[in-house]
């Protein structure tokens, strides 16, 4: 644990070293901590900041959160309090570090699907798209990526081909496992139809489960 007598010194000891987490007074000299908290929040937008306090009030509390605190806890009487700080400080850290963990799964996602050659698109549960690739975008004939999102799952779909897709999308959901590839006729933003091989398998996109569909072109004859 490191501490700092003001927020100057504080200010030099967060420009050179790492921190996991800050708390700060609010009432100190020259600059309170809802300041010191705005000064961070433009240089470190992401470091959790705890604002321990023994001057507090509706208005103190109501600024903090509008400030972006993280945590708000003023300040009693005894040892009890310690321990609370400490445990509020502890899920704080540890919830921002699984944020960051899921952060880099998805960007390694992305940077691997990007640029995949054949078209994915990644539907949620209420069949809407969450995500397309670029190879998708041009498959589905669309502009970008924005163009799909504003399509569900069965709107890519020649009517015949509407009900059996629908059906393997619910049950691999509710199986959670992969569905075995099948040929479809797709049907482009633009209008177009396509002969495609369809595999679908469940996975976690941002959090959320999601439904990918990896499509295979199948070469006109």
């Amino acid at each position: 644990m490191t501490t700092a007598n003001g927020v100057p010194e504080a200010r030099k000891l967060v420009d050179g070293e790492t921190f996991d987490c800050i708390v700060s007074d609010y009432d100190m000299p020259h600059v309170d901590g809802l300041a010191f908290l705005s000064e961070l929040r433009d240089t470190c937008p992401e470091m959790p900041f705890v604002l321990y306090t023994g001057k507090g009030s509706e208005e103190i509390a109501s600024k903090a959160i509008s400030a972006g605190v993280d945590e708000y806890l003023q300040k009693e009487r005894g040892t009890d309090q310690y321990t609370v700080l400490g445990n509020r400080i502890r899920n704080l850290v540890r919830r921002r570090q699984a944020e960051a963990a899921v952060d880099v799964a998805d960007e390694r996602y992305h940077n691997l699907v990007d640029t995949a050659p054949v078209p994915i698109v990644l539907f949620r549960p209420d069949r809407s798209v969450v995500y397309a690739n670029d190879a998708a975008v041009d498959f589905l004939d669309a502009p970008n990526e924005d163009a799909l999102t504003t399509h569900e799952m069965p709107d890519f779909l020649a009517e015949g081909d509407r009900e059996k897709a629908i059906d393997r999308f619910e049950r691999l959901f509710e199986e959670q496992r992969p569905m075995p590839e099948v040929q479809f006729t797709i049907r482009t933003v633009s209008g177009t139809r396509k002969e495609a091989i369809v595999a679908t398998a469940p996975g976690i996109y941002r959090g959320e489960p999601v439904a990918q569909a990896i499509v295979r072109v199948v070469d006109a004859e």
